[in-house]
């Protein structure tokens, strides 16, 4: 396979692979929140949405795709323990039920009677069959599944906001607290964490369709154009649904976060915008769920229980974990990782920043350091603050 068409491939999965059911939402909140200051909601929306994120796949490509080693700097104990947290917050107790709740909000705009408890269900059931075909995940979801997502965001985007006569509404907001709102919920995003786990996965995939796959430079150029490709994509899309949310949020009063994109497509494109809709937002949530089942169930099973539970069993376990914590609804996951995530968010931002620094100027224990200086900072603002 060419190189171009190996970062194509490797970008367009990084892409699917992130834009999962955060990325769906909050750029849509974001713009009902901010209305005629969205560009400054943008501005903050970027740094934590597509700059970190960004930083962060570089900085795992950096340490040869490898997280163990990315983390290594704060302890052997506390790195290991930091990322289960990380896989945990991903996969069973924190964006996987969030995915399967925003999927749920496409499908009960036109079927209402649909249960949330029957439709997790389903849910989890066709991911485990995705899951099972996991060796084909990469070049599946870069060649068939992005493209089919990218159609659907960007028909809805194009009608919601080219093809509409409503006027964005003066924002009670300053610019700053419309920067800071982009900020904050940009947090809730958590690209940055799925960042460090989805660059292995692309460094692995890269890896297998290189003749001379050791080769750290050419390793390092792919994984960085990959990295562009799949940050510039999320880029855009996050403007356009930030504008989306701005435009339409007169319609948006008193509706549920994942019923957002469903409604304005209502609005704008009529009858045929809840097929179209409710596969685009399942595409999206499906994918990014799959893989982050599969990544905390293979933790569980090798990292944890050191193969005694067995591959099948520790997916099992996960989508099972999944299911429930998924009936606990959008707003009550919300209210639950807002807290984890204020608190630890700008510890791994620190980290992602220093490891880089490091990998440059070699400066022993000065990530570790900075790691747990802003950990216990960000905790302690958190709580005077609160």
């Amino acid at each position: 396979m060419s190189s171009t068409k190996t970062i194509l491939t490797a970008g367009f999965a990084m892409f699917c692979m992130f834009f999962g059911a955060g990325n769906l939402v909050f750029p849509l909140v974001i713009g009902t929140q901010s209305l005629n200051n969205a560009p400054y909601a943008m501005l903050g929306l970027a740094i934590t949405g597509v700059l970190v994120p960004f930083l962060g796949l570089i900085g795992v490509i950096l340490y040869d795709g490898s997280r163990t080693n990315f983390f290594s700097c704060i302890g052997k104990i506390p790195s290991f323990i930091l990322i289960f947290m990380m896989l945990a917050l991903l996969g069973p107790i924190g964006v996987v039920p969030r995915c399967i709740v925003v999927a749920h909000g496409a499908v009960s705009s036109f079927c209402p009677s649909f249960s949330l408890a029957l439709f997790s269900f389903f849910f989890c059931l066709l991911s485990l069959l995705l899951i099972w075909k996991h060796d084909s995940f990469v070049p599946v979801i870069g060649r068939y599944l992005t493209p089919c997502l990218l159609i659907g965001i960007l028909t809805i985007s194009v009608a919601g906001i080219f093809f509409s006569n409503i006027i964005t509404q003066p924002s009670e907001l300053t610019s700053v607290h419309a920067f800071k709102i982009g900020l904050i919920d940009g947090y809730q995003t958590m690209d940055l964490i799925a960042a460090f786990f989805f660059s292995t996965a692309t460094i692995t995939y890269i890896r297998t369709r290189l003749r001379d796959n050791n080769n750290p430079r050419t390793l390092l150029k792919l994984g960085l154009g990959a990295s562009v490709i799949g940050a510039g994509l999320i880029a855009i899309v996050y403007i356009g649904f930030v504008v989306l949310g701005a435009k339409h949020a007169p319609n948006l009063l008193d509706i549920p976060p994942e019923r957002i994109l469903s409604t304005i497509a209502e609005h704008t494109l009529g009858s045929i915008a809840t097929p179209l809709v409710s596969v685009t937002i399942i595409i999206a949530c499906l994918t990014t769920a799959a893989i982050l089942a599969l990544l905390f169930a293979n933790f569980l099973n090798e990292d944890i229980f050191r193969r005694k539970l067995g591959a099948k069993n520790a997916v099992v376990l996960t989508l099972i974990l999944s299911f429930l914590i998924s009936l606990v609804g959008f707003t009550g996951l919300k209210l639950w990782l807002g807290t984890i995530l204020q608190i630890f968010y700008p510890a791994l931002i620190t980290l992602t920043l220093v490891n880089i620094i490091n990998k440059i100027w070699h400066i022993p224990h000065f990530g570790r350091w900075a790691f747990w200086l802003m950990a216990i900072s960000s905790t302690l603002y958190y709580i005077v603050s609160g």
